[in-house]
């Protein structure tokens, strides 16, 4: 506590001694004409004792106060002490360049679990990292950026990170304009340009979303949804989960809020037009509403009969769009959730063959159709080539860890198991080499 602090709590309690004294001293005076001890020397080494005890009060109280705030910091580095991230950034910011081993130790863990607390401020540029030899070389880059370590969703939870896997270098060279999905990752992990991609175009050509549980794949697939919304394509989703009905309402997530300021995107989080159905409704009413379609699925348990429902719906857009003119023009979006569902025992292996059916013939009248799954590895080869655009998200699970080796090569293998939540591996036939993309925030609720 500070002096002047101090100093009022020593005057408090001074105070209440001292108007105690003062009775005794009225009394006192009067009875001894004004003198207290009856001499002047007396009151004088009177008045000196209350002096010591001025200066005893505030001995008393400093002395206590010290060791309340010792007790109190104490306790607060102990259960509200310095993270890994801020203490990497400490030991960085003072000794400078530190191996692998060496911050590891620092910080007292395994260096095998050392990147699950340097990637996220690789990403973001506060540290630079630099292969020498079989180690990695740490130096500060920019502290001020710690403060804006969120560039990605539940940054700061995520358990499992690229470690020090380094991604293939890409001389691909993209679209310079179209729609902004997200931002492109180099070889080192960090933001690179910006990733635009003309849906109208790709769009009607199929994609095939995968990926294992809250890797960020259903908030990708909401970016693309809402690109083409905003381009006035109209959008048919099948859901199961409930989630797509909150594309009407703007996002309110502070965390993703803040990351758009990363992805060049204005504080300025929106809803879109949705219209709920629970039954297939007209064609021509979806292709008229210019917003998203919702076809809610959430009541029907049966994961058999939810697929059945999925392909008469479908089964009524074949028949709609046969007696329409083949179109390069993309005239609406299909989104289907829980594709793998198509290939479950229980639903037969027509199934899939006409969802593949559908998929083939739909592209043809500018009908683009977007499969959401837990597993690339659900759909057999055929099946995925027929989707021309793979956004492949984190997976740990080895058939798809062979697919992925035999379709994209065994670097981006090696990348699938350790990838950031809301980044993926991208895959266009038409730009040749797979690159990594971390996919901006969406525009509406999660």
């Amino acid at each position: 506590m500070s002096f002047v602090k101090n100093l009022k709590k020593a005057f408090t309690i001074f105070s209440v001694e001292v108007t105690f004294l003062a009775i005794g001293y009225c009394i006192y005076a009067i009875w001894n004409g004004y003198l207290i001890t009856g001499i002047i020397l007396g009151d004088i080494l009177f008045w000196s004792f209350i002096a010591v005890l001025f200066l005893l009060d505030y001995f008393v109280i400093s002395t206590r106060q010290e060791k309340s705030e010792e007790n109190h910091i104490g306790v607060k580095e102990t259960f509200f002490g310095p993270t890994k991230k801020e203490q990497a950034l400490k030991y960085l910011k003072v000794i400078g360049n530190l191996s692998s081993n060496q911050l590891a130790n620092l910080l007292e863990i395994d260096v095998r679990n050392l990147s699950k607390f340097i990637n996220p401020l690789i990403q973001t540029g506060v540290i630079e990292a630099k292969k020498q030899g079989k180690t990695f070389i740490y130096s500060l880059k920019d502290a001020h950026s710690f403060l804006h370590t969120h560039n990605r969703h539940n940054s700061l939870g995520e358990t499992d990170y690229a470690g020090h896997v380094t991604i293939p270098k890409s001389d691909v060279k993209l679209p310079a304009e179209g729609n902004m999905l997200g931002r492109i990752a180099l070889d080192d992990w960090k933001l690179g340009e910006f990733f635009y991609l003309p849906l109208k175009k790709y769009a009607q050509k199929g994609i095939l979303v995968s990926g294992s549980s809250g890797s960020g794949k259903t908030v990708a697939a909401k970016v693309i949804v809402e690109e083409l919304l905003d381009d006035q394509i109209p959008v048919l989703v099948f859901d199961a989960t409930k989630q797509w009905e909150r594309l009407k309402e703007k996002n309110t997530n502070d965390e993703m809020l803040k990351r758009y300021r990363l992805f060049g995107m204005k504080q300025n989080p929106k809803g879109f037009h949705v219209q709920t159905t629970k039954q297939m409704v007209n064609v021509d009413d979806i292709l008229d509403h210019h917003g998203a379609t919702i076809f809610d699925l959430s009541n029907i348990t049966d994961e058999a009969e939810r697929v059945e429902k999925v392909a008469l719906a479908l089964d009524n857009l074949l028949e709609y769009f046969d007696y329409q003119d083949d179109s390069d023009k993309l005239r609406l979006m299909i989104t289907i959730e829980e594709a793998h569902l198509w290939t479950l025992k229980e639903v037969g292996k027509d199934a899939i063959r006409f969802l593949d059916k559908a998929v083939r013939m739909l592209r043809k009248k500018g009908v683009g159709v977007m499969l959401i799954s837990h597993k690339i590895s659900d759909f057999d080869p055929a099946m995925r080539s027929s989707m021309n655009v793979s956004i492949i998200f984190r997976t740990k699970y080895s058939g798809d860890l062979d697919s992925v080796s035999k379709m994209l090569g065994r670097e981006f293998s090696k990348i699938a198991p350790t990838l950031m939540v809301g980044y993926s591996i991208f895959h266009l036939a038409d730009f040749g080499s797979p690159f990594v993309v971390s996919w901006r925030p969406s525009y509406s609720q999660t």
